[in-house]
């Protein structure tokens, strides 16, 4: 009875906190379309140039393959990994992605994805520090970026924020260390995590492949502002781009809806002249209808092949 109880409280808790994430995705779109030009923002979307969309889809599809690879290398020294193919974690990929569109935030998708690969090694333990990894050089590298751009935009103070990025990386992982020490369940997990030190190549091939799959990230939100006519300078792109992406992640929400469209007209909208709040809008829009559509693929691979 106790355990059925218990069961009952985590779920309770879990509706909550996914009621809490949609519900900031709804309050933040209303405000957005509340603010904006609506009749203007379908006209934007009217006159898009269709020919970046292929370009578009390409980067988002390069992103999800990229990722998969960098996956695999992260797991290339764990037992049993010879059994995971990369074909089998661009599945997961795709499927994750597919359901990121229902789940609060868009890590959601990592949930299944450790617990199919978990259930294919027989070890959930490696599955979720492969996986952290995966999402943890792809943070590094938007940091980087972002700060990199900094340099350009700013000169010294750039600089020094780039620094403290890569200052961020050590100072993360002995943050974890001490977490260990009074949450015993970290303990594996940062055991997990540290067999890395062993291969260091096995982490530069990861970040060097973040770095690629995180500038399909950026460049597919750029071209989906030039398909709108809008002239947004590359470097403050380097720079504002990974800050939403970053946002998005973290911020509760249903992928990203409404939190990505408010960062849009403030962060892009209002410091860009000639790029309108509707118009910022309508790129966001546009992007979530184009992330949704390569992320059906995800829906039918679930439907074929659960295995």
């Amino acid at each position: 009875m106790a355990e059925n109880n218990n069961q009952t409280g985590k779920a309770n808790k879990l509706n909550k906190k996914a009621l809490l994430k949609i519900g900031v995705s709804v309050i933040l779109l209303t405000v957005v379309l509340l603010k904006i030009d609506r009749v203007q923002l379908v006209q934007n979307l009217l006159m898009m140039n269709p020919w970046y969309i292929p370009g578009i889809v390409v980067l988002i599809f390069a992103n999800y393959v990229i990722s998969s690879i960098r996956w695999k290398k992260l797991l290339i020294h764990r037992e049993h990994s010879e059994q995971i193919s990369v074909r089998y974690l661009t599945g997961l990929y795709f499927i994750g992605s597919f359901f990121n569109n229902f789940m609060p935030t868009s890590i959601g998708g990592d949930v299944y994805k450790v617990y199919r690969l978990g259930k294919k090694l027989g070890d959930t333990t490696t599955a979720f520090t492969a996986t952290f990894m995966e999402r943890f050089t792809g943070v590094v590298a938007l940091l980087c970026i972002s700060s990199g751009a900094l340099i350009k935009l700013l000169g010294p103070l750039g600089i020094g924020i780039f620094a403290l990025a890569i200052i961020s990386i050590p100072v993360g992982y002995i943050c974890l260390w001490i977490a260990t020490r009074k949450i015993k369940k970290l303990a594996k997990i940062y055991d997990s995590i540290s067999v890395y030190k062993k291969t260091p190549r096995v982490l530069v091939v990861a970040f060097i492949t973040s770095f690629l799959v995180q500038m399909c990230a950026i460049f597919s939100q750029f071209l989906v502002f030039k398909s709108l006519g809008a002239d947004i300078s590359p470097f403050y792109a380097a720079f504002i781009f990974p800050v939403i992406i970053l946002a998005s992640f973290f911020i509760p929400s249903l992928n990203g809806i409404g939190v990505q469209d408010a960062l849009y007209i403030q962060l892009i909208a209002v410091p860009t002249p000639g790029v309108t709040a509707d118009l910022a809008v309508s790129a966001s829009i546009l992007y979530h209808l184009l992330r949704l559509g390569v992320s059906l693929v995800g829906g039918v691979l679930y439907a074929i092949n659960k295995d």
